[in-house]
């Protein structure tokens, strides 16, 4: 199989590649929306704690992503060098999550702490060698937006079941709650092994160039610092994790709080998710027709619309259709903010590979994955630090009118305006699909590239 070539794989190939992000984000739902207002209003740790403990679990985020992501691409083993780290981590992530989503006895700042570290270094673990396997399963430029189309899919999918969760029949409400953490702690514990596995065993290796030297320590700073594309996408990445950072950070308490219908918050993912998902054919269809960073800057241009229009919702169940539709709004631009960078990473790798002769997929798989959570983290601990500032109290059942602006400035105005910042960054973007193929065919000139069996 030549370097480049036009190869379709098949669907139970990407099917089965695609089953652990469905697991990957049934597990991380809490984590995205809810665990802080759950930590908040039935453990009543106070939002300074929480943010802390937000922040700090982001940083060390910082410092494992790279690690593991250097060590994916250094030291291959006899089932490749992403797949037993995929597994390892799976098991990890299901232990520290049934802790964390299940705390046993008194919980404190400690456990709080200590159970979400846990459960991000298992999450760092499997998911940076599986986001970077990736770009080994094809060097299309089209090729790999489907791969990140099936993957997308499937998270989209998991995020579906996360927040379904609430709607099954036993439950007396729709709110999210201490026993539908539980239950999501089951399902995952099944899942993620399960679906780990499934994708060691069925899905190749992928393409591995066949360099005579393994990247060094050393090499990866000026392969990091010296690429241009690499820097751009990483600060979209930063002001757009910020932006989501904010409104997982508050969607909570402003649909809980501010609106007043708590029970709506779950119908507003179950809703929306399967639309965001439905959405995907038509953002890769328009990729390829007018390329990924120009569809990439759409959903950051329209993105902002939808989030200024919430401060328009009001109160009570008669803003709830309103509400609805400014969600599936958001909901229908954000998987193009999966679908499209994925496959944009691959590109860029291909062009560091090109630039400085290693192979540093992981690495910048994992540089990319650090940026994404760690500025997610500090969105949310801004938003509540901003609120809180202001005097909002999630614990107050009437709020003065300062913490009410507090938290209007946390969702929605701060991530609009921090939306709309990516969207020059995003157009600077060098790596359309005419450059990719240049940069594919130099590299085959250079050294021949293989598909590794499974």
């Amino acid at each position: 199989m030549t370097a480049g070539a036009d190869v379709r794989l098949p669907r139970a190939v990407l099917a089965a590649y695609a089953a652990p992000a469905f697991s990957q984000a049934l597990i991380h739902g809490p984590v995205g929306a809810v665990i802080q207002g759950i930590y908040g209003t039935h453990f009543g740790l106070p939002l300074a704690s929480i943010a802390f403990v937000l922040v700090l679990s982001r940083v060390f985020d910082a410092v494992t992503d790279p690690l593991i992501g250097y060590l994916s691409d250094r030291f291959p083993t006899r089932w490749g060098r992403r797949k037993p780290w995929l597994v390892a981590g799976s098991l990890l992530a299901v232990i520290a999550c049934w802790f964390l989503y299940v705390p046993p006895g008194k919980v404190s700042t400690g456990s709080f702490l200590f159970w979400i570290l846990l459960a991000y270094l298992g999450w760092t673990l499997s998911e940076i060698p599986y986001r970077a396997w990736l770009a080994e399963l094809s060097q299309d430029y089209h090729e790999r937006t489907r791969i990140a189309t099936w993957r997308t899919f499937a998270r989209f999918a998991g995020f579906m079941a996360f927040y379904g969760i609430p709607f099954l029949p036993w439950f007396e409400t729709s709110e999210f709650t201490l026993e539908t953490l539980r239950v999501t702690a089951i399902l995952a514990a099944i899942a993620l092994p399960t679906t780990a596995v499934i994708a060691a065993a069925c899905v190749p290796r992928g393409y591995a160039a066949l360099v005579t030297e393994t990247p060094s320590l050393r090499a990866a700073w000026p392969a990091l610092a010296g690429n241009r594309p690499l820097l751009l996408f990483l600060a979209t990445f930063a002001l757009g994790g910020l932006s989501g950072g904010c409104v997982s950070g508050m969607m909570f308490f402003f649909v809980g709080g501010h609106l007043g219908i708590p029970a709506a918050l779950a119908l507003l993912f179950v809703l929306g998710t399967p639309l965001g998902a439905l959405m995907m054919p038509l953002w890769t269809a328009l990729s390829r027709r007018i390329g990924k960073a120009r569809t990439w800057a759409i959903a950051y241009t329209l993105a902002p619309v939808f989030l200024l229009l919430h401060l328009l919702v009001p109160p009570g169940e008669v803003g709830q259709p309103m509400l609805v539709v400014l969600s599936l709004g958001i909901f229908a631009l954000s998987s193009v903010g999966v679908v499209v960078p994925a496959a944009m990473l691959a590109d860029i790798t291909d062009y560091g590979r090109w630039k400085f002769g290693r192979d540093f997929t992981a690495t910048y798989s994992s540089v990319q994955t650090m940026v994404e959570k760690g500025v997610e983290g500090l969105g949310i601990a801004l938003a509540l630090g901003v609120a809180g500032a202001l005097g909002f109290d999630p614990r107050q059942g009437t709020q003065e009118s300062s913490g009410t602006i507090g938290l209007l400035i946390a969702f929605p105005v701060l991530p609009a305006l921090l939306s709309l910042a990516c969207v020059p960054l995003i157009l600077r973007m060098p790596i359309d699909e005419r450059a990719q193929r240049a940069i594919i065919a130099r590299l085959a000139r250079r050294q021949p590239v293989v598909h590794s069996p499974r």
